[in-house]
């Protein structure tokens, strides 16, 4: 007989708990904890929640935390004691991290030793805080997390059991062009999700999944997390994304799949510490969040040919990845984010909402259906990006003949020069083809003086490879050679590096 149907993600962890005591759930730091013990921590540390901190059912509970074991087990403590995990990132900067804060209305705080300094700063601008809980605390008189988990729960302690509509996590949007929104997850949006994933990435039981991404981003807490407690696999937390570091786990933990940004695996192909290494046990790297160099493609094709290698593509307010290249597409198809999975509708649509054809550049709409219910605290808010029950992304993409979908960047990366339309995309795309270039981006600048009457300008930020000498007039000519006169950049700079937030995305406002 069949098993009765998930409603909620704690219906996963109590699954798998019981059904796999001994086997690992996480690795952390060199200590393996098996899925008993994690049980048992986060139980003692969900009944801590509610009965010793009043935490109830559907009341945000918020986390600002580096990666950690602490952050896994808040993250199902939180679940099973009814609450919502509001996941905030640590690494923006005050007044970023302030605005989540107060945004959540949490009363209770999770947080590190790490960054409780810069925490404990925002405090008094987060009124709604009453309880400060600190993993490895700086002081002593502070509450500290392993207090939550020094008392077995109580005889009386059960499990929550959300709806599927009840809200599960608050995930702040990457904030690249304003304040971060808080984008709304139900459990049963997470149920969806999970399904999506074992298409995307053929997640399996046996898997040990690295966890290099930071666990405030959505690909943890709308992935990562729930798909390992629904099949009962193993999480490898990257305390940091450190090359050697990462390796060693991959080593030690015998790591199955890892998901990150391209930046993140650009950096690992470098030198020749990767060839060194033991990478038997990896089948699976899937990066998202821009696109994957093509030499970077080829270096991992070279150093892990054992592996299956995919793009994948979602949005923080879609309820799931929504477009996957496979493994064989990688190097044909490498500027692609795939096609879109089973279950999720998306089209390219003109400025009517009209679906266009294949080969023309216009809007990314992702159906409703497939869109998470709204931004917390902000009724109304995620409406005006829906019409005609479609959600309008921003993102300028096209389709191809065969289907495969390409992502030029946000429809306001569009630089309107003398009148006329310049994609970003369209423009980085030809200077990333150029030999020695490692990343570009393309942003519109104020033209100034005689060029006034253009409006804008197009500038190009371009990182070259470790130890090449770009010739500023070669990337021109190239440009010349290939666009039109007004896609041409007039400003072209070279950098060390290009600004990103923590999910790996260019912070092109940083860029003008």
């Amino acid at each position: 007989m069949p098993g009765p149907e998930m409603r909620n993600i704690v219906q996963y962890w109590r699954t798998s708990a019981a059904r796999f005591p001994n086997k690992t759930a996480a690795i952390y730091e060199g200590r393996t904890y098996s899925w008993r013990e994690m049980d048992d921590l986060t139980a003692r540390a969900a009944d801590a929640l509610g009965r010793r901190h009043g935490v109830s059912e559907s009341e945000p509970v918020a986390i600002a935390m580096p990666n950690c074991v602490e952050f896994y087990l808040a993250y199902w403590a939180i679940m099973r004691a009814g609450g919502v995990v509001a996941a905030i990132n640590c690494r923006l900067g005050d007044e970023g991290m302030a605005h989540c804060l107060a945004d959540t209305g949490a009363r209770v705080l999770i947080t590190h030793g790490r960054v409780q300094e810069q925490i404990t700063g925002l405090l008094p601008d987060t009124a709604a805080v009453e309880r400060l809980i600190v993993a490895e605390p700086a002081r002593e008189s502070d509450l500290s997390f392993e207090q939550l988990t020094s008392t077995p729960a109580s005889e009386g302690f059960t499990d929550a059991d959300p709806r599927p509509e009840d809200l599960a996590v608050i995930a702040y949007t990457s904030g690249t062009t304003g304040k971060p929104k808080g984008a709304m997850m139900r459990h049963a949006d997470l149920l969806f999700n999970v399904k999506n994933c074992l298409v995307a990435h053929s997640f399996r039981h046996g898997d040990v999944h690295m966890l290099a991404l930071p666990m405030f981003h959505c690909t943890a807490l709308y992935s990562l997390l729930p798909s390992s407690a629904y099949l009962g696999s193993t999480l490898a937390i990257a305390l940091r994304p450190d090359r050697s570091e990462l390796l060693d786990l991959i080593e030690s933990a015998r790591v199955t799949t890892f998901l990150g940004p391209p930046t993140l695996f650009a950096m690992l192909a470098q030198g020749d510490e990767l060839a060194a290494r033991d990478t038997s046990s990896l089948r699976l790297v899937s990066y998202a969040g821009s696109p994957m160099h093509p030499e970077t493609v080829v270096r991992l094709r070279e150093l892990l040919p054992h592996i299956a290698l995919r793009n994948f593509f979602g949005l923080t307010e879609t309820t799931s990845v929504t477009h996957v290249l496979p493994s064989e597409d990688a190097l044909s198809h490498a500027d692609s984010v795939g096609k879109p999975l089973p279950e999720v509708r998306a089209i390219v649509a003109d400025a009517e909402g009209n679906e266009v054809e294949a080969g023309v550049t216009g809007e990314l709409l992702i159906h409703r259906a497939n869109v998470i219910p709204g931004y917390w605290g902000m009724p109304g808010r995620l409406e005006q990006e829906i019409r005609d029950d479609w959600f309008h992304t921003g993102d300028l993409a096209h389709y191809d003949d065969d289907g495969y979908l390409y992502v030029h960047g946000r429809e306001k990366d569009v630089i309107i020069v003398g009148g006329e339309n310049v994609i970003a995309g369209e423009v980085e795309e030809v200077i990333l083809a150029l030999p020695g270039v490692s990343e570009v981006a393309v942003v519109g600048v104020p033209a100034t003086g005689i060029r006034s009457y253009l409006g804008e300008l197009v500038k190009a930020v371009i990182v070259p490879e470790d130890g090449v000498q770009l010739e500023l007039r070669a990337v021109k000519e190239a440009c010349v050679r290939s666009l039109a006169s007004y896609q041409v950049p007039q400003v072209i700079e070279l950098r060390d590096y290009l600004p990103r937030n923590a999910a790996g995305k260019v912070l092109k406002r940083d860029l003008r």
